[in-house]
């Protein structure tokens, strides 16, 4: 669970910020950590590479992303990502059964037990590589 998530569900989070850090050089990412919630966001390697006009083109390029998404302010989107954040053991367990799904569907089984074994030697022969 994202902290963002956990902070929304388990307090009152009006009285909480959450800030996003790392790797921040572009208005791109400023949104990316808006949309997962953060309340501010820190840069600081990249003015120190990119000097402090980094931070103006940062405002303008975040500005033109809520143009693009027809956003008035950023509450407008602030963790609108959080629904689809999820962990990766859900991806991975989601992952799984669609992949079921698709070979049993292609093979015409739901499971092990409507196998009947009918066109085994066919259906081994056409894995042959030789």
């Amino acid at each position: 669970m994202s902290i963002a998530k956990m902070m929304k569900s388990e307090f009152n989070i009006e009285q909480y910020s959450l800030s996003g850090i790392g790797g921040v050089e572009t208005g791109g990412d400023a949104a990316e950590f808006i949309l997962l919630g953060a309340n501010t966001v820190q840069v600081c390697t990249g003015v120190m590479m990119h000097g402090y006009g980094l931070v103006k083109k940062l405002c303008v390029e975040l500005q033109d992303f809520m143009k693009m998404h027809n956003f008035s302010s950023v509450e407008d989107f602030r963790g609108l990502s959080l629904e689809y954040f999820t962990s990766h053991t859900d991806l991975v367990q989601r992952q799984k059964a669609a992949i079921q799904q698709r070979k049993a569907i292609k093979k015409g089984l739901q499971s092990d037990k409507d196998w009947t074994g009918d066109g085994f030697v066919q259906e081994t022969e056409s894995m042959v590589s030789n």
